[in-house]
C-alpha cells in the first residue's frame, strides 16, 4: 500500500512539476512556417508518375493542406485516383515542421501501403522548394515551384 501511495504521490509532484512550468515559446518555429500558411486549402489538379515498365500513368490528384498546433505544423494529405477505370494510385499523408535544436525543417510522410520515411526538406528560393528521401536504388527528389498569382504548384 505504502508503495502505491508514494507511486500516485511522485505521479501528482511530476504533473504539478510539468504544470508549473511555462510553456515553451515557439516563436521561431511559427516564423519559420508561415510561408508554409499560403499552401493551406484544397488544391486539385493532375499528377503523374513514371511506372517501372516506362509508362507514364496521369491521375487526377486532390491535396488537402492545414495548419496544426498553433501554426507549427502544416499537415498535407493527399489524394490521387485515375479516371477509367477509377482507382486510387496515391494516398499520402506528410507532417511539415521546423526543428530549433537542428535548425532544419523536418518532413516525415506515410503512404497508405504502410511505408514511411522521414525526409529532408530545404527552401531553394521563394516559392521554390525540394524534399526528397534514400531508397535501397538510390536517392528520390521532389520539386515544388508555386506561382502565387496562379495559384498553381
Amino acid at each position: 500500500m505504502k508503495t502505491r501511495t508514494m507511486y500516485i504521490l511522485l505521479l501528482t509532484f511530476a504533473h504539478l512539476g510539468l504544470s508549473a512550468q511555462p510553456a515553451a515559446d515557439n516563436t521561431a518555429i511559427k516564423q519559420k512556417i508561415s510561408p508554409f500558411l499560403s499552401w493551406v486549402g484544397t488544391w486539385k489538379g493532375e499528377g503523374s508518375m513514371t511506372m517501372p515498365s516506362g509508362e507514364i500513368a496521369k491521375s487526377s490528384v486532390d491535396e488537402k493542406i492545414e495548419a496544426k498546433l498553433d501554426n507549427t505544423v502544416i499537415l498535407i494529405q493527399g489524394l490521387g485516383k485515375t479516371s477509367n477505370p477509377e482507382k486510387v494510385v496515391h494516398e499520402a499523408l506528410g507532417v511539415l515542421t521546423y526543428d530549433q535544436r537542428s535548425n532544419e525543417y523536418k518532413f516525415k510522410t506515410w503512404i497508405r501501403d504502410g511505408r514511411t520515411t522521414d525526409a529532408w526538406f530545404n527552401v531553394i528560393a521563394e516559392n521554390n522548394y525540394q524534399w526528397g528521401f534514400e531508397t535501397p536504388g538510390g536517392k528520390i527528389r521532389y520539386s515544388i515551384v508555386i506561382d502565387p498569382a496562379k495559384k498553381t504548384w
